[in-house]
C-alpha cells in the first residue's frame, strides 16, 4: 500500500475579523495537558457511482466546508502562547489531500495496524514540544486519503491543548453538517465558560515537569489493535460483577481486564513484580451540574485513579469494584471542588500525590502506570452524506516516548469494542501469548468491518 500527497497547505476560517479578535484563554486543564498529537480516523465506503467524476467538487466542498466550521471554532486555527492564551487566529490549520493505492478491501485484508499513521498529518502521540516550540505548532490537523475504491479515510490529529475526545467529537459532526449543505445547524461551541469556570494559573515547572513524567516515558515501543467482540464484552461485564459493583459497564470491565494481563505480561518480561496505577480519562461534561459547558472546547476531562499493590492476584470484579471508587467519586461536588481558585490546589494536591509515584526514592520500585481513555460514541455517527463510518481507527505506533496507553473505540457493525493498546515491546510480545488474554480478543483480525460484509 501506497499513500502519495497530492496537497499540503493551510486552511483558516472563512469570514472572522481575525484582527479583531481576543486571544482565546486557556483553561486550567488544558494549560497541564501537553501539547501531543492524538489521532482518528473514520473510514468511509464509496457510495457514489460516479465518484471519480465528482472528485474534484468533492475535495473543494470539504475545504470549504472545513473553512466555514473553523468560522465557529476559530480557537483551532491560532497558535498557542506562553501556555495561557491562543491567538494568530491567521494561522490556520493543516490540511492534506493523499491518495491510496489500493481499495479499502485490500486496506482491511492488509492486517498492519502500523499503517494507519501514514493517513495522518502528524505522528500520533509524540513530545512535540522536544523538536518544535509550542507558538509553531497548529491545534489541529487533517487528512482527506482516497481509496482506488472511491472510499475515504478522514483522519484527525488533535492537537491536545486545547482539543479532547468530545471537543473533536463535535467539531466533526458540524463539519459534516456544513458539508451535506446545513451550515446554519453547525454546532456552536461555547468559548468563554471554560476558563471561567476553571480559570488559568501561572503554573511552576515543578508540576509541569510531572505531568510530563505522568504523560511521557521512553521505551522500546509497540501498538497493536485487539478486537473484543460482542459476545466478548457480554462475558466480561458477567465476571467483572460483584455485590459492590451489580452491574459494571463496558468500559469498567474491560478496562480491568486489559490491567490485569497487561500488568502481568510486564512481570513475566522484567522478571519483577510491580505495583500499578491506571489513570482513566474521565469527561467532566456529563459529569457536571450546569449544561453551559456540554459544547465548551478544550480539555474537560481528568483522571479516575486506581491503584494495585499486585494486580495479578486481584479478580477482575476487585479491580471494577476499585476503579468504579474512583469514577463515582469523580461526580458534580468533586468538580464543584476543581473550580476556581479551590480547583487549582485540587490539581497541585493530584500531582503531589502522584510525586512519590513518579519520582520514587527506588526507582526500580517505581509502579507501572498504565493511562486509559474511551471514545466509545464519539465518532461512529459522523456522516458526510456517504453514510456512517465503517470502520473508526485510532493510531498506529505513538512515538517512543508516550507509554502504557490503551484507547478504546467503538466496534463497527456490532456491540464489539477495539483496544489499540501500547505497550514495551517485550511486554506486548507475553501479553500476546497470554491464553486467558486470547481467549477474549481477536488480534487484529483480518478481513472487513461487519458493515461491509
Amino acid at each position: 500500500m501506497e499513500v502519495s500527497i497530492i496537497s499540503r497547505e493551510t486552511v483558516k476560517p472563512s469570514s472572522l475579523p481575525l484582527n479583531q479578535l481576543k486571544p482565546y484563554k486557556l483553561c486550567l486543564f488544558d494549560q497541564i495537558t501537553p501539547m501531543t498529537y492524538a489521532s482518528i480516523m473514520v473510514f468511509y465506503r464509496n457510495t457514489d457511482p460516479n465518484f471519480n467524476d465528482n472528485l474534484p467538487q468533492t475535495l473543494a466542498q470539504l475545504k470549504k466546508s472545513l473553512s466555514e466550521t473553523l468560522t465557529f471554532f476559530y480557537p483551532f486555527s491560532g497558535r498557542t502562547k506562553e501556555n495561557l492564551y491562543v491567538e494568530d487566529f491567521d494561522a490556520g490549520v493543516t490540511y492534506v489531500e493523499a491518495k491510496v493505492s489500493c481499495s479499502l478491501t485490500e486496506f482491511f485484508k492488509l492486517k498492519q495496524n502500523e499503517l494507519l499513521n501514514q493517513f495522518v498529518p502528524y505522528l500520533p502521540w509524540r513530545n512535540e514540544t522536544q523538536e518544535t516550540p509550542q507558538e509553531e505548532l497548529p491545534q489541529i490537523g487533517f487528512q482527506v486519503n482516497t481509496f482506488a475504491c472511491g472510499g475515504i479515510a478522514l483522519a484527525s490529529s488533535l492537537g491536545h491543548k486545547i482539543t479532547d475526545g468530545g471537543t473533536l467529537s463535535h467539531f466533526l459532526m458540524s463539519w459534516a453538517t456544513s458539508f451535506r449543505g446545513f451550515p446554519q445547524k453547525i454546532i456552536r461551541p461555547n468559548l468563554s465558560d471554560a476558563t471561567v469556570v476553571f480559570p488559568p494559573r501561572d503554573l511552576p515547572s515543578k508540576y509541569l515537569n510531572l505531568r510530563d513524567k505522568q504523560w511521557f516515558g521512553m521505551g522500546n515501543l509497540v501498538t497493536k489493535r485487539f478486537v473484543f467482540d460482542a459476545n466478548a464484552v457480554a462475558t466480561l461485564r458477567e465476571i467483572a460483577k460483584s455485590e459492590r459493583v451489580p452491574k459494571p459497564s463496558r468500559n469498567e470491565a474491560l478496562t480491568c481486564f486489559v490491567w490485569k494481563h497487561a500488568s502481568a505480561a510486564a512481570a513475566v518480561a522484567t522478571g519483577t513484580p510491580k505495583a500499578s496505577v491506571i489513570a482513566h480519562a474521565a469527561n467532566m461534561r456529563p459529569r457536571m451540574k450546569s449544561n453551559a459547558l456540554n459544547t465548551a472546547i478544550g480539555n474537560l476531562f481528568w483522571w479516575a485513579r486506581a491503584d494495585s499493590a499486585d494486580v495479578r492476584t486481584e479478580e477482575i470484579s476487585d479491580l471494577v469494584g476499585t476503579l468504579r471508587g474512583s469514577l463515582v467519586s469523580f461526580n458534580d461536588e468533586y468538580l464543584e471542588s476543581m473550580e476556581g481558585e479551590v480547583g487549582y490546589a485540587a490539581v497541585t494536591e493530584f500531582y503531589d500525590s502522584l510525586e512519590d509515584i513518579l519520582n520514587p526514592e527506588e526507582p526500580e520500585k517505581a509502579p507501572e502506570i498504565y493511562g486509559f481513555t474511551n471514545w466509545n460514541g464519539f465518532f461512529n455517527e459522523v456522516d458526510f452524506g456517504w453514510g456512517k463510518p465503517v470502520w473508526v481507527g485510532a493510531h498506529g505506533k505513538v512515538g517512543s516516548e508516550f507509554r502504557n496507553l490503551v484507547v478504546f473505540v467503538d466496534a463497527q457493525g456490532g456491540k464489539g469494542i477495539e483496544a489499540f493498546v501500547t505497550l514495551e515491546e517485550n511486554h506486548m510480545a507475553v501479553l500476546e501469548k497470554d491464553s486467558e488474554f486470547l481467549a477474549f480478543v481477536c488480534p487484529n483480525p483480518e478481513g472487513l468491518p461487519v458493515c461491509m460484509l
